[in-house]
């Protein structure tokens, strides 16, 4: 009796398991850490991942992981142009530096503000679908007229497969 009930209580741990796991494991979107944290001031900093990175999804976004009291200006609680698009400053400034993606042949496409992912702000292409995919993007290029501190940064392929 104490055996039976072991396996049962072991089969429905497991399921719950699966049922857990299963959205995670059926996901198409992807993210890639590029850098370690790190301050962005006003001269370019180079990051280049271990592997080169691919446009193959529906949206490739460059996400900062930022370090407190640098976020996401969500609440529209900054000042200036930005406010609402943009990363809050802790003076009430609202931000976003300048970043680009490197391709193999050196072109480099500018990625500008476009909302934010689980709290961090996100930085894309103009035109997602004009991002070229028949290339690699050896470097990233990220710079910023004041100070920010991050924790990553990161390279999120997101994939419409996973709106539904």
């Amino acid at each position: 009796m104490i055996i039976t009930f072991l396996q049962k209580s072991c089969s429905v741990l497991f399921c719950i398991g699966v049922m857990i796991m299963q959205p995670s494991c059926l996901r198409d979107s992807y993210w890639v850490k590029i850098s370690s944290p790190l301050t962005i001031g006003d001269e370019w900093v180079e990051l280049h991942p271990k592997s080169p990175l691919k446009a193959e999804k529906t949206f490739q976004w460059v996400a900062l992981d930022l370090e407190p009291p640098f976020k996401e200006d969500l609440y529209n609680e900054g000042r200036g142009p930005n406010s609402g698009k943009g990363i809050l400053m802790p003076d009430g400034e609202v931000i976003n530096p300048e970043i680009e993606a490197i391709d193999q042949y050196g072109n480099a496409f500018n990625l500008g503000y476009r909302g934010a992912r689980e709290g961090d702000p996100i930085y894309g292409y103009n035109r997602p679908d004009e991002l070229p995919r028949d290339r690699e993007y050896k470097t990233v290029r990220i710079r910023s007229s004041r100070p920010i501190k991050c924790k990553a940064i990161y390279w999120f392929c997101e994939s419409s497969k996973d709106w539904k």
